[in-house]
């Protein structure tokens, strides 16, 4: 399998143009800043202002978006992804994977890596952080991203052997994540999870020093890193979930490093203590439907909302102008990367805004306007944003609607027991549409292990899933069986032009559902204090203060 058969194969043009906007130079010359083996240190500590805490530092049962990035300055994964995303390199693997044949594959380890305690990292180090994932007694969140793998097994003091259930598409791009994290196996088998997710040990460029919940968490250097000791001295987390207040800590260097809100860019342009990068972020941002319960079972009453809202008033209230318009759930950087039918799907799947339709199928679903919508939102100007503008629309046309503001935990508890009838949704797939057909839209309940009794959805097509089953509509329930099919084929062959197909047939079963508002795919924009030298962010940046291709530091 070539390294063009299991990465994407989005246009590098995007990662140049966005970062030549910018400035950017020699970011793929080698190191930036300082000599990796120059271990003086001295570089001062990289402030970064998050707005969510963080609930667990086990990068194996993590599920928020922010410790996913930053968990890669602890644990350390085979492969790192390459800054415009175009493929992986070696990272604890010592060069590429050997192929015996298309599910075996051997991964030589470096011998010089050590974890945080200064225990060496071995293969049996690699073998048992997969295969734990991997195991659906523990209930990681992230064994469906990692269930292609049947087993890690190590045939070596440095040698893995992954023995895989099917030829996966992106098999190296998934070993670059958090996803299959390298923990010290000793380690967490005598911390336990609980106490590992507390006090974690990983072999990254940086070890945890301190957790102040709701105020920062510490991260120091680590002086035996096998690609060297980082310029930078430490790095700081630091909450603070409103961003205007991140601003305001940036602009006067309190910190180095904050998202700008649309609000917020022309202000943060215009301060010359403050440089803006404006990067594209993979992600598909909508709302929820609840499909399982409530009003929205008829498939009619989903497609009344979609006549009820102008998907650029949505988009607009939500983000302004650092977002664009999603297609078919996916971000037009993927669909314009894959060639697929844009024009042709918008017609079809995005109808223009018409309340009278969207009361003539009310109407139809056995609806009148006197019912009550209850839609539920995360904290946050743009998950507020969609889900006010909603509640509008709602209210045009005679419907109450309330909007329910809820904390991290509460709306993961809402995913999982349906408990809502319409719900805020952010999803990071990266640049390829397995990361939202697959990982958004599959039926859970064919996942090894199933679906935890609990849980009733957690994803927009677990509700249809979970509604078709429980309604006996055999009609629907042939469909989805189709679509979980065609998103599982799909990942599990290398055939650009196979999955090409297999994804459009997807399609054309997935939106007539309505299941989802698709809103928009973000586009950020972090600004980064000029005191910082050596750093340039990217759309793909993990470990991005120190990695292959950079290295930061700060000149106070």
């Amino acid at each position: 399998m070539s390294k063009e058969d299991t990465t994407s194969n989005i246009d590098r043009r995007r990662f140049i143009k966005s970062t030549a906007a910018i400035g950017a130079a020699g970011l793929f010359a080698g190191c930036v800043g300082t000599d990796p083996d120059d271990t003086s240190g001295g570089g001062g500590t990289f402030r970064i202002a998050t707005s969510d805490e963080v609930e667990t530092f086990d990068p194996r049962m993590n599920q928020m978006v922010w410790y996913s990035t930053a968990a890669h300055y602890l644990f350390d994964s085979l492969f790192m992804l390459e800054p415009d995303g175009s493929g992986t390199v070696p990272h604890l693997a010592d060069g590429e994977l050997e192929e015996v044949d298309e599910t075996t594959f051997v991964a030589d380890i470096r011998d010089d890596v050590s974890f945080h305690n200064g225990d060496q990292l071995t293969a049996e180090d690699v073998a048992y952080s997969l295969n734990w994932v991997r195991n659906p007694d523990n209930d990681s969140p992230n064994l469906s991203n990692v269930e292609f793998i049947d087993e890690a097994e190590a045939t070596g003091e440095f040698e893995v052997t992954l023995h895989l259930d099917y030829q996966f598409a992106l098999m190296e791009q998934e070993l670059a994540t958090m996803n299959a994290a390298i923990v010290p196996m000793d380690v967490a088998e005598e911390m336990g999870q609980e106490e590992f997710a507390q006090n974690p040990i990983g072999s990254g460029p940086f070890e945890l020093v301190n957790h102040d919940p709701s105020a920062s968490v510490e991260l120091e250097a680590y002086d035996d890193y096998f690609l060297g000791e980082p310029a930078l001295d430490g790095l700081e987390y630091r909450i603070i979930p409103e961003a205007e207040v991140g601003f305001v800590e940036l602009a006067d260097g309190t910190i180095h490093q904050s998202s700008v809100t649309d609000a917020l860019v022309d202000e943060a342009e215009s301060n010359d203590a403050v440089e803006t990068h404006q990067l594209d972020t993979f992600n598909f941002q909508g709302l929820i439907i609840n499909c399982l319960e409530g009003p929205f079972e008829d498939v009619r009453a989903r497609e009344a909302v979609q006549y009820l809202v102008d998907y650029d008033e949505l988009l607009t209230g939500a983000v302004g102008d650092l977002g664009g318009r999603s297609v078919a759930h996916m971000p037009q950087g993927v669909v314009d990367a894959w060639d697929f039918p844009a024009d042709e799907w918008r017609e079809q799947y995005y109808p223009e805004q018409d309340h009278d339709r969207a009361r003539e199928l009310f109407e139809a679903a056995g609806l009148d306007t006197d019912f009550e919508v209850d839609i539920v939102t995360l904290s946050g100007e743009a998950m507020r944003g969609r889900a006010t503008v909603l509640q509008h629309e709602f209210e045009e046309v005679g419907i109450d609607a309330n909007v329910r503001e809820v904390s991290d935990g509460e709306w993961l508890d809402s995913l999982d027991n349906g408990t809502f009838d319409i719900n805020t949704y952010g999803w990071g797939g990266g640049d390829d549409p397995d990361g939202y057909y697959y990982r958004m839209f599959r039926d859970l309940t064919n996942d090894d292990g199933g679906m935890n009794d609990d849980v009733v959805g957690h994803s927009s097509i677990g509700y249809l899933y979970e509604g078709a089953r429980s309604r006996g509509d055999d009609d629907l329930l042939e469909d989805l069986e189709r679509f979980d099919e065609l998103v599982r084929a799909a990942r599990e062959t290398t055939d650009r032009e196979e999955r090409y197909e297999y994804y459009v047939e997807a399609v054309e079963i997935l939106m007539p559902l309505y299941p989802v508002i698709g809103v928009y795919s973000a586009e950020g924009v972090t600004g980064v204090h000029t005191d910082v030298q050596g750093y340039q962010p990217t759309e793909f940046g993990e470990q991005e203060v120190f990695n292959h291709w950079q290295e930061a530091r700060i000149d106070d």
